[in-house]
């Protein structure tokens, strides 16, 4: 195994606490590097990265003399560079649950739909290696891991094995249950069909109720959007511009200063709005 020099003394401090659940993760995502090396990279950019903020502060700081030596503009990169590499260490290794969860909305987003369309087929007396052939496109990442299925069974592997073997890997529970389903039923005999609408109507209520669960969460999100995002800071500032004119030399807000209050609404508006864009359940049913 080929570890980054240097950077794997670090990491062999975290991959106790990461490798347990990350080579899962890591499978189910398609990654197929070693989990060690993944924490070595990670802790790469994570260094990488806040030394590059922090030699911008440090020099930002220069040029606005608030540090006037060399050796204290060494200490302020060193200071600002260790306080930024812990967070930016740990943003870096929750990269796999941020591709798992896209994953994950991918394979969810059409799923009820490719399901539909394997009870149709299987009802109306097709196979269930041509049905499974038959959701293979125009359903999006479902239909791409249908596809991978289908491909190795080709190559001559048990249909149940891989699809229980599909089901362990997939970071979806929703489509897990789908093929558990399939692989039981095929196993059993039982009729496919039947098991895997009951399946497709019990997904579709948990999505629509779901998004029943989003909406009413969404109303405190909004009220709190109003009130932090445009009502107190267009009051405040003009509320503070009018105690200003009252003072007895008449103290105007600098320009400069309107204008970092303008970029810091526009920044609390911008993470209201990717929080609520972000959490919201996305589903074909409701395109």
């Amino acid at each position: 195994m080929n570890r980054i020099p240097g950077i794997n003394i670090i990491s062999d401090f975290i991959l106790p606490y990461y490798v347990p659940t990350l080579r899962k993760k890591m499978k189910s995502v398609g990654l197929k590097e070693p989990p060690e090396l993944y924490v070595d990279k990670a802790v790469l950019n994570g260094l990488v990265w806040s030394g590059l903020i922090a030699f911008i502060v440090a020099i930002i700081a220069w040029v606005m003399t608030l540090v006037v030596t060399a050796l204290g503009l060494i200490l302020a990169f060193f200071v600002t560079w260790i306080i930024l590499a812990v967070p930016l260490i740990y943003v870096n290794l929750k990269r796999i649950d941020i591709m798992e969860t896209r994953l994950k909305k991918a394979i969810e987003y059409d799923l009820v739909f490719a399901v539909k369309h394997l009870v149709i087929a299987l009802s109306s007396g097709t196979s269930l290696f041509d049905a499974l052939v038959s959701v293979t496109k125009g359903y999006g990442q479902v239909s791409r891991e249908f596809k991978e299925i289908v491909e190795r069974v080709a190559l001559g592997e048990p249909l149940t094995a891989v699809l229980r073997d599909k089901a362990d890997k997939t970071p979806s529970s929703a489509f897990k249950r789908v093929l558990i389903q399939i692989a039981n039923a095929e196993v059993s005999g039982a009729d496919i069909a039947e098991a895997l609408d009951a399946v497709a109507n019990q997904i579709s209520q948990e999505e629509l109720l779901e998004v029943k669960e989003y909406g009413q969460t969404l109303n405190p999100i909004v009220m709190f959007y109003l009130i932090i995002g445009v009502i107190l800071p267009s009051l405040g500032v003009a509320f503070f511009i009018i105690l200003l004119s009252f003072v007895s030399k008449g103290i105007k807000l600098p320009f400069i200063h309107l204008v970092g209050i303008a970029v810091v609404i526009g920044l609390i508006q911008f993470l209201f709005l990717a929080f609520i864009e972000s959490t919201r359940p996305k589903y074909a049913i409701m395109a």
